[in-house]
């Protein structure tokens, strides 16, 4: 992102499912390598409900913030969460890494949850994030390996 280039965050719209569901799936492939080291069976796991379908579903669930960030015409990052506080998903490009998207998209979540009245966000970090999260007030409570023998964090912050 060169200089002066502003990032915007919006909800979600139906015409965004493949740019979307193109960026969640490019970033777990190409920027979660400590998670999935290159192993196919891992990425596979990773990569089964991040479809076009789960994505359009997602978008359209009552009671789900879903939010895309934008540079100029360029989808840049993808973030969602629950009616109760659960972070979904929070993917970056990885053309934008290290460019404030995720953080304007956790902000942007976490000013949701407020909104909402809800106490504390939670989610469940890769090992990818982790360091990420931590760096923004979230705590790690369990640790767990998921169903694809991949590290789990669950993690939450009182907002």
């Amino acid at each position: 992102m060169s200089a002066g280039q502003n990032i915007v965050i919006r909800p979600a719209q139906n015409d965004d499912v493949a740019a979307a569901t193109n960026l969640v799936r490019r970033s777990i492939a190409e920027l979660c390598l400590a998670d999935h080291h290159n192993m196919a069976p891992i990425i596979e796991g990773m990569l089964i409900n991040k479809t076009q379908d789960n994505m359009q579903a997602w978008i359209a669930t009552p009671g789900s913030y879903f939010f895309v960030a934008e540079v100029g015409p360029i989808m840049a990052g993808v973030g969602a969460l629950t009616g109760d506080g659960e972070i979904t998903l929070l993917y970056v490009a990885p053309d934008f890494r290290f460019q404030d998207v995720s953080k304007s998209l956790l902000v942007t979540l976490e000013n949701k949850a407020r909104e909402l009245g809800l106490p504390a966000c939670a989610l469940v970090s890769t090992d990818t994030a982790q360091r990420f999260f931590s760096l923004r007030g979230y705590a790690a409570y369990d640790k767990d390996e998921d169903d694809f023998g991949m590290d789990a964090t669950s993690m939450t912050k009182t907002l």
